[in-house]
């Protein structure tokens, strides 16, 4: 500030000016601090509030990079980025980049540094996801996860690890899954929970599950929710147009009888009810929703995006995004976002009814 004759055009003298700015340090400084070390205005502020993943798949990269570009809101209300860009290696041991194509062409580290980076700017965590299928795979193949969890666990564990410290991330997705009868594994898949949990959230990262939406078929379904309370931060049914709060479809396996005695289980409440039985807080059981579908529900009476939105935020639950690729319109309007705002920020008590 310029001065005239010992004083600044403020009127103070130089010993004045000292004077205040001494008691302005001491009195807003520590204000300033406080506002610094605040989350950015992407994220929710409290760590028990409902969680918003989507995923980037390695056959989406681009699609995906100007989808999250095509709204400033989408970046806004995010709270987890899966980068599902993993396979588990043929021998058991390690993790490899995925196919991007059907020619096998990698994904590149750069596809990862440049995701981390944007969500990093926007306090979104981002997980290492880990699957085992593939545009050259084409299918879910489940003896290639079971080589990991199972044969080489501790390997697997300490690759998984080592991969997401070299990118600095924030946790893993565990994304392995198999069609069929598979609870001869249950045992050994519990155990590479533990495990990778035991090592990985003393330090503060996470560690999530996707999984299938029903407690009778696939791998890892619903029945073996129970084995990984307390070693896990959420949990994300798998089951995007199928679950809706309005549903009255019932399941039957090949073979089996009807699922849970021919319950309701494709409601939005009775996921949660489910899940919170298994020992979950509502916010850490996260229902999947479809990106490619504007609307989805029963024929002839489907329901729009904003109001299946709406519907998870009045239980309380968080909503995860398949895929990030964003393909239907709708998934890039303000009015979704602000919907998803509403769920993260604002959650309903609905959830208190199931219990």
């Amino acid at each position: 500030m310029r001065q005239v004759k010992g004083k600044d055009i403020s009127g103070h003298t130089p010993f004045m000016k000292g004077s205040l700015m001494r008691l302005f340090v001491r009195l807003i400084a520590p204000i300033a601090l406080c506002a610094a070390l605040l989350p950015a205005a992407g994220a929710a502020t409290d760590k028990n509030n409902p969680q918003v993943i989507g995923w980037v798949p390695p056959y989406g990269l681009e699609a995906s990079a100007f989808a999250i570009h095509s709204n400033r809101k989408i970046g806004k209300n995010l709270t987890r980025l899966g980068l599902q860009l993993w396979n588990p290696t043929a021998d058991g041991k390690g993790v490899t980049f995925a196919p991007m194509d059907a020619n096998g062409t990698l994904v590149a580290p750069e596809s990862v540094i440049r995701f981390r980076d944007w969500a990093r700017a926007r306090n979104i965590k981002v997980l290492l996801t880990v699957y085992n299928n593939s545009q050259v795979l084409g299918k879910w193949d489940w003896d290639l996860a079971r080589r990991g969890f199972k044969d080489n666990r501790s390997a697997f564990v300490n690759a998984l690890i080592a991969e997401m410290d070299k990118y600095e991330l924030d946790g893993i997705d565990l994304d392995l899954e198999g069609e069929g009868d598979h609870d001869g594994d249950r045992v050994a898949y519990a155990a590479f929970v533990k495990e990778l949990s035991d090592a990985i959230r003393p330090r503060g990262k996470l560690l999530t599950i996707d999984t299938f939406h029903s407690p009778c078929a696939n791998a890892p379904n619903m029945s073996w929710w129970k084995d990984w309370v307390g070693q896990i931060d959420t949990l994300h049914s798998m089951g995007y147009q199928d679950l809706y709060e309005a549903s009255e479809d019932t399941f039957t396996p090949a073979g089996k009888p009807v699922c849970e005695n021919g319950s309701h289980i494709f409601k939005y409440s009775w996921q949660l009810a489910y899940g919170m039985k298994a020992g979950y807080r509502v916010d850490q059981i996260v229902l999947g929703q479809p990106t490619w579908l504007g609307k989805w529900g029963k024929a002839g009476k489907e329901t729009d995006t904003v109001s299946h939105i709406k519907a998870a935020q009045a239980l309380g639950a968080g909503i995860a995004l398949w895929d990030l690729q964003l393909g239907a319109p709708e998934w890039r309007t303000d009015a979704t976002w602000d919907a998803v705002k509403a769920l993260r920020t604002k959650p309903g008590t609905g959830w208190k009814l199931l219990k």
